[in-house]
């Protein structure tokens, strides 16, 4: 892992609640770094229902600047 941060959602627009109470953005080396972590995973994945009823959204996306 590179780098890590969590964002709290805010807002979906001006006067519209964010979709999202929590964004996790982390950042891996490669392919191979994320394969392994998200291998790695799923006892955390697992553990989510223990914490709340929502179901997680995953997007993989690439930096581009």
């Amino acid at each position: 892992m590179v780098s890590a941060q969590a964002s709290k959602g805010l807002a979906g627009g001006p006067n519209v609640p964010s979709p999202f109470h929590a964004i996790a953005t982390i950042l891996f080396e490669d392919q191979a770094a994320m394969d392994a972590a998200m291998g790695a995973a799923g006892p955390v994945m697992a553990d989510i229902p223990n914490f709340t009823n929502v179901q997680p959204q995953i997007m993989i996306g690439e930096v581009m600047s």
